[in-house]
């Protein structure tokens, strides 16, 4: 018998030994609660789910010696169902009711004895699905030096084996992959690159430029190798000791003249000049000439390796009076300090008018087309016959250069005793 309905016949008992203060029947209510798989006996009549209610009248159990009156009202709650209907993955296992359910096990029903909220049992229906697990290989060579990741685990030639479990990396999303992991190491090829080159020459290996100033250096080529591999080459040059100058620039004024003379560090075999020299051999340096205008050249120089070696020189022509006049001097002195006069240099053809005035105003020499350089051509210091009086002059000189152009100078001088 159930406790509860045990419970309950011994509440009727009690009830029907109290004492009754009354002549009239007592009546009493039972209400109560149980599960559909429960059955209780009131006055020796059953009480289940399909009769949960009913009147029971207990002859003389009053204490006054009345009858008992028992209304019986009772309800019985039906067991929870509960279904258990999940797609999982191969190798899980679920557990109901301690009962383990895998990929070899999908199906039953468990009972849970007073597993219900309301102390019922609870009934589940399983029905499981279990879904494949993707296994995945990945057999390939890798090169030394690579690395390869797997589920974010670092494979290399000296790690080539291995099992991954990639959480949800089937293709439906749920369950777990499978990756075997098998490499296959293979050697990286290695190369020397030896050369001599010429002392301006370069090579370029894999986009870096080798030169004078960058000889050595290892190179990895992507994917060179025969087998997809990359390829080291190590880089060894040494540079010819040649070398060619032609000297720093020059600055002269107009006219002047001036030499190009090659220097070599070489045995020149051939020369070239840009722009072209009268005279390409080498029996005709140093070049000498007078410069009119900016000019520039370039050489060159082959020796008997086949090296070329090049150098430029630029001659800067200024356009400025390369002239010079005394800031003093004596009518009574020795030749030539005795005159006044204006040396130039050759950009100056001629002094076409010179003028000589002293603090006045008053001028005291003026000739037209002297030439400079000539100091029987200058002032010889007389004026009105007679030596001119000691002080300060000024002279005004009209110079023609020899390109036709002319141009105008000043300046002051003193006159001494």
């Amino acid at each position: 018998m159930h406790y509860r309905a045990f419970r309950f016949i011994l509440a009727v008992l009690l009830f029907c030994g109290l004492a009754s203060t009354t002549l009239n029947a007592q009546v009493f209510f039972l209400r109560d609660t149980f599960c559909n798989n429960q059955l209780i006996v009131v006055n020796n009549h059953l009480y289940g789910p399909g009769n949960p209610s009913g009147t029971e009248v207990l002859p003389g159990a009053a204490s006054n010696g009345t009858d008992s009156i028992v209304e019986v009202r009772l309800v019985f709650f039906q067991p929870v169902m509960l279904r258990l209907d999940q797609t999982l993955c191969e190798g899980d296992t679920v557990w109901v009711n301690q009962i383990p359910y895998h990929a070899g096990f999908t199906l039953g029903t468990e009972i849970i004895e007073g597993g219900a909220a309301n102390g019922c049992d609870s009934i589940i229906d399983v029905n499981l699905r279990f879904l494949e697990t993707v296994t995945y290989k990945i057999e390939q060579v890798i090169c030394e030096g690579d690395t390869l990741l797997v589920n974010g685990v670092a494979y290399d030639a000296y790690h080539t084996t291995g099992t991954e479990v990639v959480t949800g990396g089937a293709p439906n999303g749920q369950c777990d992959s499978i990756i075997q992991v098998r490499l296959t190491p293979a050697p990286l090829p290695y190369s020397e690159r030896t050369d001599t080159l010429c002392p301006d020459t370069f090579l370029m290996i894999n986009g870096r430029r080798y030169d004078r100033n960058n000889r050595y250096g290892l190179e990895i080529l992507p994917n060179a190798a025969a087998n997809g591999c990359d390829s080291l080459v190590n880089v060894r040059l040494t540079f010819r000791e040649l070398w060619l100058s032609l000297g720093d620039d020059l600055d002269i004024a107009l006219g002047d003249s001036a030499c190009i003379t090659p220097l070599f560090g070489m045995q020149p075999v051939d020369l070239y000049w840009s722009p072209p020299l009268p005279c390409t051999s080498i029996d005709c340096l140093p070049y000498c000439k007078s410069f009119f205008a900016n000019e520039q050249y370039t050489l060159d120089a082959t020796d008997i390796s086949g090296c070329v070696l090049r150098d430029d020189i630029r001659i800067a022509v200024r356009k400025e009076p390369p002239v010079y006049a005394p800031t003093a001097f004596q009518p009574g002195a020795e030749w030539p300090n005795n005159y006044f006069f204006l040396s130039a240099g050759a950009g100056i053809a001629g002094i076409k008018h010179l003028q000589i005035a002293n603090r006045w105003g008053e001028v005291v020499f003026d000739k037209s087309g002297t030439a400079p350089n000539t100091p029987s051509e200058g002032w010889d210091g007389n004026w009105r016959g007679k030596t001119a009086p000691p002080g300060v002059y000024i002279f005004w000189a009209n110079l023609e250069w020899i390109d036709g152009s002319t141009q105008v100078i000043s300046g002051s001088f003193a006159l001494v005793h």
